[in-house]
């Protein structure tokens, strides 16, 4: 099904190349076919030409003009001879002396095309007298073939011409339509949230329509984008003030002395139940917030606090859970951008990687520079991602089928929104060696240039506890 998309769906370089190379070809045969023909009558008429004036300037009375079997050069083509010959009006027919001709008699002054001994001849009568006629003749087969070669003389160059024009014609398509690939490079290289229009500078008129139509579906779609996170975050911001009461009341009840024990036991699950709702709403905001702000540009910070700081608000879950957190974060590493995005960022990374690990495991984190980059890393021991999911995990409320914690599948979402705004790039790697299973979170951003070392690397090694 694809294939026959693919061949449905041709590129209109393919199309303009295919049919404008296909009408030069098309052309260029029709205009050789009927170059040759006008050039091969041509020669045939200069060869006619020929025969008339060799009669108009041979004297009858002058035998060394006219032909005989013994007159010709033997290294002469008998087929090219040109024969010359003085005839009698009173003969019923005109013979050469080698017998290859036989004329008859009674033919009128003028060119004629006899055949003789199967053979076909051009013959030119020229009546001198009452009594004698010149007769000038040559094969026809000699006369083709000298203008066949002269008619091929003036085909080849314009055989020639052909493929160079196609050539042309697709190179000047090629270039013409640049324009067409500089616009779509441009909109392949612009991040999920840029929706800014297209800019129409040097942009052919027939592809100005595409481009302005392009534009105004932009701008209704980043008003419905608009829409969409005011929604969620109005709705977030209303959900917080009684998700707040509700948690205040649950553990002032969950407190208190005087409630049954059974009570508490059934409002312990409503609590737990409250504070995932709790830290959706919070991640709702978050990321409503993210989206709605434009990037911090030009302020400095050191990334190797804010990992520090996110390890701390993220250390008291992970030791509750049983999950081993290590680190390498001793080098001093300085960035662009909002710090509040970064802590964005290290937070959910490493919040999500202690999230899927099972008690006992390991969740290693990493900053170090390598050449031009700066990188930071959060390796788990969980039971990783299938491949063809891991694409996936960063799209908002989405969620592995079976992972059996509990989740909103906003943390990742958080940490790509938070990585677009910093111009950053984020990946996610099955781990799967040694009896080993888990995942690699990688995020990379560019250093200011006064923080670069070309080509220094710095990397710290597997495991710091």
């Amino acid at each position: 099904m694809d294939g026959a998309q693919s061949r449905v769906n041709r590129s209109l370089l393919w199309m303009l190349s295919v049919s404008i190379g296909g009408t030069i070809l098309l052309v260029g045969l029709i205009a050789a076919a009927a170059s040759f023909w006008f050039a091969f009558e041509e020669a045939r008429d200069l060869q006619d030409d020929e025969l008339r004036e060799i009669a108009w300037l041979v004297s009858p009375g002058d035998a060394k003009f006219l032909s005989s079997p013994g007159g010709f050069n033997p290294a002469d083509e008998p087929e090219m001879r040109i024969w010359v010959l003085k005839v009698s009006r009173l003969a019923t027919r005109i013979v050469t002396p080698d017998l290859s001709l036989i004329v008859p008699g009674e033919l009128s002054d003028g060119l004629h095309t006899i055949q003789s001994h199967g053979q076909s001849w051009r013959i030119y009568i020229r009546t001198v007298s009452q009594e004698y006629a010149l007769a000038v003749a040559q094969r026809t087969s000699a006369r083709d073939e000298i203008a066949r070669d002269s008619a091929l003389r003036t085909l080849f160059p314009l055989l020639a011409l052909i493929p160079v024009l196609v050539f042309l014609a697709g190179l000047l398509i090629r270039l013409l339509l640049r324009k067409v690939h500089e616009l779509s490079a441009e909109v392949d290289r612009r991040g999920d949230s840029d929706l800014t229009p297209i800019s129409a500078t040097g942009v052919p008129s027939e592809i100005q329509p595409f481009v302005n139509a392009t534009n105004r579906l932009l701008d209704r779609l980043l008003s419905a984008l608009a829409m969409h996170r005011r929604l969620v975050a109005d709705a977030a911001h209303e959900l917080r003030s009684p998700i707040t009461a509700m948690t205040l009341q649950l553990e002032n009840a969950l407190a208190s002395e005087t409630i049954p024990q059974t009570v508490l036991d059934r409002l312990a699950p409503l609590g737990r139940s409250v504070e995932r709702m709790r830290s959706l709403v919070e991640q709702l905001l978050m990321l409503a917030e993210q989206e709605a702000t434009a990037p911090v540009i030009g302020h400095t910070f050191d990334a190797r606090e804010v990992v520090v700081e996110a390890l701390g608000e993220v250390f008291p879950f992970a030791e509750s859970k049983g999950v081993d957190l290590g680190m390498d974060v001793s080098e001093s590493v300085q960035l662009r951008g909002s710090e509040q995005d970064f802590l964005a960022l290290t937070r959910n990374a490493i919040d999500n990687a202690a999230l899927y690990t099972q008690a006992g495991g390991k969740v290693d984190v990493r900053l170090y520079r390598e050449g031009n980059d700066a990188v930071f890393e959060v390796e788990d021991t969980g039971p990783g991602i299938p491949e063809g999911e891991l694409s996936r995990v960063f799209d908002a409320f989405y969620r592995v089928v079976g992972s059996g914690q509990p989740g909103s599948g906003l943390g990742l979402a958080i940490v790509r929104s938070a990585a677009t705004r910093l111009g950053g790039r984020v990946s996610l790697h099955t781990i799967s060696s040694a009896g080993r299973t888990g995942l690699r979170f990688t995020y990379k951003q560019t250093l200011p240039p006064t923080d670069c070392s070309s080509g220094f690397l710095s990397r710290p090694p597997d495991r710091a506890a």
